[in-house]
């Protein structure tokens, strides 16, 4: 059971894997940061410390998470923590292991990465995947953004790609990690124009301009209610990611930029509930 769980603090994209799972043995050198994402490192530093969670695996060139491993570990969390499914739609078994994760596993959704996973967003074989989702009301959470590995696929990765598929499927929840960066204009643009969309700002507390640029944007779009926190733990806990966005009030502050208030951080932070997206935990 949680130590001290912090209410109305949910984490919206968190990460599960083993060593063996990684498929990128350099992750740790290029990102700079810890790539323990084991359960009992996840259940320290995240379930320990957020009230609800999300518990979602990267695609290939990265790691190879099995859905089981995540939805066993989700199990133990009954009413706090949500589990996404990962398939490749390039796998003509893509369909039939997203049905079994959602029908017999109790996963709540879909976790897709074109820039990792090499497949056109437009595509028969991923069109397929969001007929289901839309079927299965579950939501995508989209890894439309840059990516480390040098075989990734930008030429797929820009979130204006999903305009066409929002507006095929208006009443499916979309989740956009990571503020699409670099595209965080495109990225505002998109939550403006649908608003079934939503972006987490997961991995970008520690890079102070960015966020602020992306979060100026927000406000000045009025879109702020649709930005989720997310530490994309084991990149930040979620203590330490919290921690990070309220910093970014001083760092306006001393850099004498137009300022951010405590209001605007504590709104994402702490009224953020995963009733958003799943009526029922």
């Amino acid at each position: 059971m949680p130590s001290n769980p912090k209410k109305g603090l949910n984490d919206w994209h968190t990460n599960l894997w083993l060593d063996q799972h990684l498929e990128s043995g350099d992750m740790a050198k290029r990102t700079g940061r810890s790539v323990d994402a084991s359960p009992h490192a996840h259940e320290t530093h995240v379930a320990n410390v957020a009230e609800k969670f999300v518990v979602i695996t990267v695609p290939r060139m990265v790691a190879n998470v099995p859905n089981d491993f995540v939805a066993d570990y989700v199990a133990r969390f009954p009413g706090r923590a949500i589990g996404l499914a990962c398939v490749d739609p390039n796998d003509p078994g893509a369909p039939a292991e997203f049905e079994r994760a959602i029908t017999k596993r109790g996963m709540r959704g879909l976790k897709l990465g074109p820039v990792y996973q090499n497949f056109d967003p437009w595509s028969r074989e991923a069109w397929r995947l969001y007929e289901m989702a839309n079927t299965f009301r579950v939501p995508i959470l989209w890894h439309q953004a840059s990516a480390f590995p040098a075989q990734g696929v930008f030429e797929y990765a820009n979130p204006g790609l999903l305009d066409k598929v929002a507006r095929a499927f208006p009443e499916m929840k979309m989740i956009l990690a990571h503020l699409g960066t670099p595209w965080m204009a495109e990225t505002v643009q998109l939550l403006r124009k649908h608003k079934q969309l939503y972006s987490d700002l997961s991995a970008r507390f520690y890079r102070k301009w960015e966020l602020y640029n992306g979060l100026m944007l927000a406000i000045d779009y009025k879109v702020t209610g649709q930005l989720l926190f997310g530490s994309d733990f084991p990149m930040q806990s979620t203590r330490d990611a919290a921690d990070s966005f309220r910093e970014l009030v001083k760092f306006a502050e001393d850099t004498s930029l137009p300022r951010i208030g405590n209001d605007v951080i504590d709104d994402i932070l702490y009224n953020r509930p995963l009733e958003l997206i799943w009526p029922t935990i």
